[in-house]
């Protein structure tokens, strides 16, 4: 690599994309200091240089990775709150971007993380994609896990990529469960995991027939900031899928992340489960 070296600082969230990213920038040599988001707890990243920081003191983290010398940085993980606007603390040399963070928190997620890159980088700082660190985790495009979905699938894909890109321009959320021609859950604020967890109740109340097929979709948004927040998936997605009765998962394909891969291939083929990578233009304008 010519020109100044890199060195790397990770703001981290839970699961499991911090503790991956981390471990590859360590196994592959680079330097890397961490900073953690009080609330969001990893005990995987013990034992790297590291501090947290409670969610509202981030802009704290811009002079601390500076004085560290960090020049790239990668924003992992989830957060399960938002930041409360009463409770931010800005630096004083950092008052300025007080309007545009506060602003900000009135968007949807996409529009902080928006913010929140295009702060790092007026500050000298340059955001890298964890799927930049991490590109064997990229989903492909076709099976990715068990077979290909057969063609009674294709009205409920083709329902739920139209049903996902329409909730993602309004940053809504990525994913979507359909039936045939009818959504019958979309994500909101509390995640894949959670929504999931609502369609198996549905089953055991009669809601939902025992021989419906429900297809997981989940999308990267339009215009969706990729470098803070790519649609991820991983083995609880296939525990929620197996419980909710979803045996396919469509991924947009090179904008959606694998998580632990191998382990997630594995539980889905044990499972019955199929996970296929998708361009969703395709879907939408033409069916297949």
């Amino acid at each position: 690599m010519s020109g100044k070296a890199k060195h790397f600082g990770l703001i981290a969230g839970s699961g499991l994309l911090p503790v991956t990213v981390a471990k590859r920038l360590s196994e592959t040599g680079e330097k890397l200091f961490l900073i953690s988001i009080d609330g969001e707890p990893n005990l995987s990243l013990a034992g790297f240089q590291s501090l947290s920081l409670p969610l509202e003191h981030i802009a704290y983290s811009i002079p601390i990775l500076k004085k560290q010398g960090v020049t790239h940085v990668v924003l992992a993980g989830g957060v399960k709150r938002r930041p409360s606007a009463l409770k931010l603390r800005v630096p004083l040399r950092l008052w300025p971007e007080v309007p545009a963070a506060v602003m900000a928190l009135t968007k949807g997620d996409d529009g902080l993380l928006v913010t929140m890159v295009k702060m790092f980088e007026r500050h000298g700082m340059t955001i890298v994609g964890a799927h930049d660190i991490l590109p064997d985790h990229i989903a492909a495009d076709g099976v990715i896990a068990g077979k290909r979905p057969s063609h009674t699938f294709e009205t409920a894909i083709q329902t739920g990529v139209t049903a996902a890109i329409v909730i993602g321009e309004h940053d809504i959320g990525q994913a979507v469960i359909s039936i045939e021609r009818r959504v019958i859950a979309v994500e909101g604020i509390e995640g894949t995991d959670q929504m999931l967890a609502r369609i198996g109740p549905l089953r055991v109340e009669g809601r939902l027939s025992r021989k419906a097929k429900p297809v997981l979709i989940k999308l990267a948004k339009p215009g969706q900031e990729l470098r803070a927040d790519m649609p991820v998936i991983g083995p609880q997605t296939i525990e929620g899928c197996a419980l909710a009765g979803i045996d396919l998962i469509c991924v947009s394909s090179g904008t959606t992340m694998i998580m632990d891969v191998a382990r997630t291939v594995d539980m889905a083929n044990e499972a019955g489960i199929t996970i296929f990578g998708l361009d969703p233009s395709n879907w939408v304008k033409a069916g297949k």
